[in-house]
């Protein structure tokens, strides 16, 4: 039933799209109506994909939202979600990937990938790709003034992919590739956290005019200051960032 309501435009993508949008606030609506109370096991996902008639690849975009947000918990095990309890809200979102990279290896590790990403792309954009950007940056903005997290997350993400294919490095862009999903939800965090949207915005227009002139230096350092402003947006402590 979601999925039916989107365009043909690229619901399973990365980002999530309005289809993952939608099943977030279908689940989110289940839960406050106490369809499943504190500490119950939700369905297994093949049930909940069924239940609201969408993909498993969109359900999965969902439940990482759910757990970014602390609507939900992982069990100890792996095997499962329950409905968190909201006496143990916590007072941000929360890094899905603990268990396997701490959100400060994730901000070092795009620190120097991105930069030099940017690096590369202000010495071989093409107009083509420049249009492209604009188009991204764009998206961010209507995003930043709607509100719209989703939206806002997915341009965010869209931005950042586009400048590591502008790169021309294939193992940079295939080890973004590889690791979509951890780098998705690093960009998830400061969007899903009180403060002002705005800021990120302003620092997508730098890196993109220094890529315009063809700024190698301008956009290298652009791309460093915005992943780290970006780690302190996501909770990361001073002494934690690059």
């Amino acid at each position: 039933m979601i999925e039916k309501t989107i365009t043909k435009r690229g619901v399973e993508g990365a980002a999530g799209g309005r289809a993952v949008a939608a099943t977030v606030k279908a689940l989110v609506a289940m839960i406050g109506e106490g369809r499943w109370s504190s500490g119950t096991v939700l369905p297994p996902q093949r049930e909940l994909a069924k239940l609201l008639q969408i993909s498993r690849a969109t359900l999965r975009e969902a439940i990482s939202v759910l757990l970014t947000t602390g609507e939900i918990k992982a069990l100890d095990n792996g095997r499962g979600f329950t409905i968190a309890d909201p006496a143990d809200e916590p007072k941000g979102p929360v890094w899905p990937h603990a268990a396997r990279y701490s959100l400060r290896e994730v901000y070092q590790l795009r620190h120097v990938v991105e930069s030099y990403a940017a690096q590369l792309a202000a010495m071989s954009r093409t107009d083509a790709n420049l249009v492209e950007l604009r188009q991204a940056l764009e998206a961010f903005r209507a995003a930043a003034v709607s509100g719209d997290l989703m939206a806002y997350t997915e341009a965010d993400f869209e931005f950042h992919r586009q400048i590591l294919a502008i790169s021309g490095n294939r193992l940079l862009v295939d080890m973004h590739r590889t690791f979509a999903g951890v780098m998705l939800e690093s960009q998830r965090m400061p969007a899903f956290r009180p403060g002002d949207l705005w800021p990120a915005v302003k620092e997508h227009e730098l890196i993109l005019e220094a890529i315009e002139r063809g700024d190698p230096d301008g956009a290298n350092y652009y791309m460093r200051k915005h992943i780290s402003t970006g780690g302190s947006r996501s909770g990361l402590a001073p002494t934690e960032l690059p």
